[in-house]
């Protein structure tokens, strides 16, 4: 009998899957690693207890400036158009179990020409507030207030919310 001739196989054809398997997982690990680098900011403020920056929310004229933080901060500078502005701010403790924490914000002029006081001093919109665990918060209007640039200096040892709003 006569049988047709089968191609000889070749060496490499047996090495194929295994380098698709290392590329493919070359692919991986590298977007893991980076995924993990993206978000490592996060897991060690969360890990080490490090509080988290202040963050700006919305920063136009015509919409509320809202800041947002843990602990003491001192924002960025931002832009009042001038006018009555109102002011809310919240705060709260990190854990029911924990003490008050004490809270105070002050609306600082980034020129002290548009200051009320020395030193930049616009307002204070809560001084030495004793926050239970269950939270706090309070609304005020700033009212009279120069056009120009300004920032929040936050004393704080408490979780935080601040909206400044045109009025």
């Amino acid at each position: 009998m006569n049988y047709a001739r089968r191609p000889a196989r070749r060496r490499g054809n047996r090495d194929t899957p295994w380098r698709v398997l290392l590329v493919v997982g070359g692919f991986g690990l590298a977007a893991v690693v980076l995924l993990g680098l993206w978000l490592d900011s996060d897991v060690k403020g969360f890990v080490s207890g490090r509080p988290a920056r202040a963050t700006a929310v919305v920063r136009a004229v015509n919409t509320p400036i809202i800041y947002a933080g843990m602990g003491t901060h001192t924002t960025a500078p931002f832009y009042l158009a001038g006018g009555t502005y109102r002011a809310q701010w919240s705060a709260w403790e990190r854990a029911p179990e924990w003490p008050p924490c004490t809270h105070s914000i002050e609306l600082m002029a980034v020129d002290p020409a548009n200051a009320t006081a020395s030193g930049g001093h616009v307002t204070d919109l809560a001084k030495l507030v004793h926050v239970p665990a269950t939270g706090a918060s309070d609304e005020s209007y700033v009212i009279n207030v120069k056009a120009g640039d300004y920032y929040l200096d936050v004393d704080s040892a408490c979780g935080w919310q601040v909206a400044i709003t045109p009025n």
